[in-house]
């Protein structure tokens, strides 16, 4: 009998222990659900500012894709007329040349 109720004090003691155990594993829990919330709250704003970065980004590639294409097209404008002035000057001195009393005259 003795050997009974030792056993049944034994069983008690380690029921309380389980039940703190359990008890902290359960604190536990709820304090790695609350850190599991704020890291995926955290998370998220950084993955919106990410996005929000990103589209901005893409949106200066396209500006400067078309300030690229701007360039290009008043460069080429640009190299044509000076090309025609070039031609222009040259003309006009060659008819200077050839008729110099015409130029004194004008």
């Amino acid at each position: 009998m003795g050997y009974g109720a030792r056993g049944r004090q034994e069983a008690i003691r380690q029921l309380g222990e389980v039940r703190r155990r359990l008890a902290a594993a359960q604190d536990a829990l709820a304090e790695a659900s609350a850190t599991l919330k704020r890291a995926e709250t955290a998370f998220d704003a950084a993955s919106d500012r990410f996005t929000e970065a990103e589209a901005a980004l893409d949106a200066a590639r396209a500006e400067r894709a078309e300030a690229r294409r701007e360039r290009y097209a008043a460069n080429q404008a640009h190299e044509r007329a000076s090309r025609a002035v070039e031609r222009l000057q040259r003309r006009l001195s060659e008819l200077t040349n050839r008729t110099p009393t015409l130029a004194q005259t004008s």
